[in-house]
């Protein structure tokens, strides 16, 4: 009988792995992880956080998604109401354990928000609320020169590349999503967004983006990581989608933010090597009025332009 020995992931080895893949002293750190991926990490999550902190040292930070559920306004949960000092993320169990740590601060976004370690905590979360543009943080990273790195999730670029849909105008398909959160003041309010649009093809911009020089590939323990310029990231990323918006458009004819987002920007011409359903005009004339169907019924209420009290 062969027996595997387990690996063990320490934090030293932690902090090397991300010093070799080019994280220094006083970065700014937005980290996207599966952290099942890294392998057995000693010490659990809080080590995988220290690990970072001590990369980025006193001077730097450390940013999280810290995302929470929302809901078509068809199937709006009465009872799940968010509650950023209480409600759990649903983006891990790394990011479950930053927003229970003292040093931590989070932001107050009903859906899209994030928790921050370090000198630029404070900057990172403050105004991230549910009247503020859902990826701030992330555009407040770029601007200050910060640093992207996913951790153990392939080409998936998670959270930023929805800063980069935005910047390339691809919020148009009418689908909301909505969610009743409580305010500092401890009101109850609805919150009401666009649902951001489909991902599925973004993996496909990484190797163009590998290509201009502007990520650096590495591994963290046993995963494999992405690490780049979060300004350079989302300027080549929105700049390739905003040129050609067919680059965000997936293959499956049931996808109906896909279907849509085609049809209203009349991408039809820009598509390489077109499906039959996008080729065919009576096809894209039966799924139009399906998917317009569909939308109706999500949204079963005209949607606010901004959030409103309960």
């Amino acid at each position: 009988m062969t027996s595997t020995r387990r690996i063990e992931i320490t934090k030293d080895r932690l902090v090397s792995d991300l010093k070799k893949i080019g994280v220094k002293k006083g970065d700014h750190l937005a980290v996207t992880l599966s952290f099942k991926n890294i392998g057995y990490v000693v010490g659990g999550p809080q080590a995988f956080i220290d690990a970072l902190l001590e990369a980025v040292g006193s001077e730097g930070t450390i940013m999280m998604n810290t995302h929470t559920q929302s809901f078509s306004p068809r199937f709006l949960s009465n009872d799940y109401i968010f509650d950023k000092e209480k409600t759990a993320p649903v983006t891990g169990i790394v990011p479950q354990n930053i927003v229970l740590r003292d040093d931590s601060i989070r932001s107050a976004h009903p859906t899209y928000s994030v928790a921050c370690i370090g000198k630029m905590a404070n900057y990172l979360t403050e105004d991230h609320d549910e009247t503020s543009n859902a990826y701030l943080p992330y555009e407040k990273l770029a601007k200050m020169g910060g640093k992207y790195l996913a951790i153990g999730i392939g080409d998936r670029l998670v959270a930023i590349r929805h800063e980069a849909q935005r910047r390339a105008g691809l919020f148009v398909v009418p689908d909301y999503r909505c969610v009743k959160f409580r305010d500092h003041e401890g009101q109850i309010r609805l919150h009401v967004q666009l649902k951001a649009p489909c991902n599925k093809k973004l993996p496909g911009l990484v190797p163009k983006l590998e290509a201009k020089g502007i990520i650096t590939r590495g591994d963290v323990g046993l995963a494999h990581s992405i690490f780049a310029s979060a300004d350079q990231l989302l300027y080549h990323m929105s700049v390739m989608l905003k040129e050609n918006p067919a680059l965000n458009l997936c293959d499956d004819i049931s996808c109906y933010m896909c279907r849509e987002l085609e049809r209203r920007m009349n991408l039809y011409d820009r598509i390489m090597n077109p499906k039959l359903f996008q080729k065919n005009i009576f096809i894209r004339t039966v799924l139009s009025w399906k998917n317009m169907l569909l939308l109706r019924r999500l949204n079963s209420f005209h949607p606010p332009k901004e959030s409103r009290v309960v």
